[in-house]
């Protein structure tokens, strides 16, 4: 009865320093898609569409968002051009802001969940050769060094899957 008691206690302590904690920020639930009929290997250079004006993310975030892209697409060999692009890159970003009630009846907290999305397109088709997005749980009150590295962690997990595995 006593280590019962131990572990209840110990799960009750664990638990309120788990919910206690300031800014924590979570990437999730991260899909991706792609035409399995398009050659997708001599994808070299791209270009960005404009952000279209209902993406729900303000302009300091945008920046964060498109420098992040293009600093984990330069790191595989891609180049950003607007001369003859192999592909464009179209961003949806959506955000809802949700309650976090699991700490209990008297414990909640507001928090936006980000839902941003990379579309890759044929540029003369704009068919789309390659897709992926991820949630993301962002906290009140990050700095903005917080928010560079949540960006770069959410940008790091769509593009986990680009290119697609060669043995599609």
């Amino acid at each position: 009865m006593k280590s019962f008691r131990l572990l209840l206690i110990l799960g009750l302590v664990a638990g309120l320093f788990y919910h206690c904690t300031q800014n924590r920020a979570l990437v999730y639930e991260t899909n991706f898609d792609f035409d399995i009929e398009a050659d997708l290997t001599n994808l070299n250079r791209y270009d960005w569409l404009p952000l279209p004006v209902t993406a729900k993310i303000d302009t300091l975030n945008a920046k964060r968002f498109k420098a992040a892209v293009d600093s984990h697409l330069k790191t595989q060999g891609l180049i950003e051009t607007s001369q003859q692009p192999d592909f464009l890159i179209e961003t949806r970003i959506g955000s809802l802001k949700k309650m976090d009630t699991t700490g209990g009846p008297q414990s909640y907290g507001i928090y936006v969940e980000a839902q941003p999305q990379l579309f890759f397109l044929n540029p003369d088709s704009r068919q789309v050769l390659w897709w992926g997005q991820t949630r993301v749980r962002v906290n009140p009150g990050l700095a903005p060094e917080q928010k560079d590295a949540l960006i770069a962690e959410a940008v790091a997990a769509i593009l986990q899957n680009f290119p697609p595995p060669a043995d599609r």
